[in-house]
């Protein structure tokens, strides 16, 4: 499949604004999701420690030392995993008593105040089971579903690694069914003596928040999508005005002037200034055409000079080939017509003869009459063998001689041709110069002939006939 350039230049322009604006909306999620992760973090770690440093660590100490001996003493343990089963209403009994506990209560309302003022979801003091792995919970300070004292959790599902005791919990987030979106944080709680008692921790849903990131993301990909749109509308504009709609003017132009249009001047006139390649291309084309132009001014010149040429080189040919006084053909027709016969007979296909005429004299009319007079003679024995030959072509081949090459019908009548030229040139009257006097001979080709050996044997008999008719003309 084929694409214009305007195609490929808005495919382009707007895979590159939606590249941006994808790129630009993930960077921009990510980074608010960053900063928002990083307060939450950072406000449960002070809540905790906030717990960490108000509680009362004796009463945490005495409320651990009374869950720890129900914990230890009992041997069939129910993780919250199992939480409403029977299994777990049945281990959580055991710790009944502990919610009836003076310490128990004291501490619950500690955590209750400082949750209220901090706005948070949860705090709770636990303790570790290194053992197993777990979090047991001491007390909770929420107001409902609130996890009972010996309740536990594994530890490592959410916190990856065991805590330092001295560190506690650093901060992190979860996703959980029953909780939702959470950050949790643990801060060490310490007795006076300086002895690790349990860990204060402090639960804040991000439900809200992640609701408002979402809304952010899609709001902020709708604002990036609609810039996207105006980038590219922009975008395709200024390409299609600075770009396309040169090109475009360049190539109607250029199928103009290739058509034989009115293609010249708009070549040389189009609006293009945009200082650019484009321009520089524009520039390039006219000089092009411009060259062309003179290009084709001269090819007309040489042409025509050329054509003149032909036609004089036509007429000097013609003249070359032509004998000037006669009209029939010259010396050299004749040497070409020799050609066209030796081919023939190298071919087998020959069946020619050769008559020859020669003016008695002539020398003589010459002297006496002078040669406008001898012109004239020749003239008029050229019309009498031409009118006698009218199938063959005659050349004259000297001052006084003619030549004829008999083929087909002259060919087969020779005999009668030769007695037409006589009887023709007896008929003539008039002044010397205005009778024809002319002796003829003739020779037709054999197998072994060369066009020479019929040429000298027609030109031998023609001598032999001009004997006889001076040796009848001096008797006479």
């Amino acid at each position: 499949m084929k694409f214009s350039l305007r195609a490929k230049t808005v495919m382009l322009i707007v895979a590159i604004a939606l590249v941006l604006s994808l790129a630009g909306t993930m960077i921009s999620v990510e980074t608010f999701r960053d900063i928002i992760d990083t307060t939450y973090k950072n406000r449960s770690l002070d809540v905790s420690r906030t717990v960490a440093a108000v509680v009362d660590a004796e009463l945490a100490e005495s409320l651990l030392d009374a869950v720890m001996a129900i914990y230890n003493a009992t041997d069939e343990k129910v993780s919250s995993d199992e939480w409403e089963t029977e299994a777990f209403e049945t281990y959580i009994a055991h710790f009944a008593e502990i919610e009836q506990r003076e310490d128990f209560q004291e501490l619950q309302k500690e955590l209750r105040t400082i949750q209220d003022v901090n706005d948070v979801d949860c705090l709770y003091l636990c303790t570790l089971d290194t053992e197993r792995k777990t979090m047991i919970y001491l007390v909770v300070g929420a107001y409902e579903d609130a996890c009972p004292p010996g309740c536990f959790d594994p530890v490592y599902e959410e916190n990856m690694e065991p805590p330092n005791p001295e560190r506690g919990f650093l901060p992190f987030i979860t996703n959980t069914e029953a909780y939702g979106w959470l950050v949790t944080a643990g801060v060490p709680v310490h007795s006076a003596d300086g002895r690790l008692v349990c860990y204060a921790m402090t639960d804040i849903s991000m439900d809200v928040v992640r609701g408002q990131q979402n809304r952010y993301a899609l709001l902020h990909s709708a604002v990036l999508l609609g810039l996207t749109l105006l980038v590219s509308v922009v975008g395709i504009w200024a390409v299609n005005r600075a770009i396309i709609r040169p090109i475009n003017m360049l190539s109607s132009a250029a199928a103009h002037y290739n058509a034989g249009q009115d293609g010249n001047s708009a070549l040389e006139n189009l609006p293009i200034r945009s200082k650019d390649e484009i321009q520089s291309l524009y520039a390039s084309i006219q000089t092009m055409v411009h060259n062309i132009r003179g290009y084709i001014d001269n090819l007309m010149i040489t042409n025509q000079e050329l054509t003149q040429t032909r036609i004089e080189a036509n007429e000097m040919n013609e003249l070359a080939h032509k004998d000037a006084l006669t009209g029939v053909g010259s010396k050299l027709a004749y040497d070409q017509q020799v050609t066209r016969l030796t081919e023939e007979m190298r071919q087998g296909k020959a069946e020619y003869g050769i008559v020859m005429v020669d003016m008695n004299g002539l020398k003589e009319m010459n002297d006496t009459y002078g040669h406008e007079k001898g012109n004239i003679a020749i003239r008029n024995t050229c019309a009498v063998i031409c009118e006698v030959f009218h199938h063959s072509p005659v050349y004259r081949f000297g001052g006084d001689e003619f030549v004829v090459v008999i083929k087909d019908r002259d060919y087969a009548q020779i005999e009668d041709r030769v007695r037409e030229f006589r009887e023709a040139a007896a008929r003539t009257q008039g002044e010397p110069w205005e009778k024809v006097n002319a002796a003829i001979g003739y020779a037709l080709f054999e197998g072994d002939d060369t066009v020479d050996d019929v040429f000298r044997r027609a030109d031998h008999i023609m001598y032999e006939n001009k004997k006889e008719m001076k040796a009848k003309a001096e008797q006479a």
